[in-house]
């Protein structure tokens, strides 16, 4: 046989070095880049967590209610002024087992005048929020207004 027509192995006869990763040759790295990863996962599920409690206690309908009472308020308007925008951190908490259930709940909100916090207490009904306790306390006033007293607006 020439030389030409020698097969060739499908393989190098001589194999290349071993190339290591990165984490490989600095292998102090290994712990500290294993906590870090650790912790962006948990902060990723906190805040997703905290995202879906947040938008459920903005879609209830307890919520939706009081918002409505408040910036309805010609009393709430005067004071801290319109449109009354909600804040974002809510505080309380809504238990609800078909149609019954129980909502405590501190709502701060803010206008163009000033901030206050809507603070409610309903417990639901067949199915229909009654209220037991809701005002609004403005920030560094010490009277608050009663949303239950006012009269509702009518519908048009």
């Amino acid at each position: 046989m020439t030389p030409s027509n020698t097969p060739t192995p499908p393989y190098p006869l001589v194999p290349e070095p071993f190339q290591r990763s990165w984490l490989d040759r600095h292998g102090r790295w290994k712990i500290p880049l294993g906590c870090l990863i650790a912790l962006l996962l948990l902060c990723a599920f906190v805040a997703i967590l905290f995202t879906v409690l947040d938008v459920s206690f903005r879609n209830s309908a307890v919520y939706q209610e009081a918002l409505a009472r408040a910036a309805g308020s010609s009393e709430v308007a005067a004071r801290i002024g319109q449109p009354l925008r909600p804040g974002r951190v809510l505080q309380g908490q809504i238990n609800v087992s078909g149609s019954t259930g129980t909502a405590n709940m501190r709502i701060p909100v803010e206008g163009p005048r000033g901030k206050a916090t809507i603070v409610l207490d309903a417990q639901k009904i067949d199915g229909t929020w009654v209220f037991r306790t809701l005002e609004v306390e403005f920030k560094g006033q010490p009277d608050a207004v009663n949303l239950l007293q006012e009269a509702p607006h009518p519908e048009q």
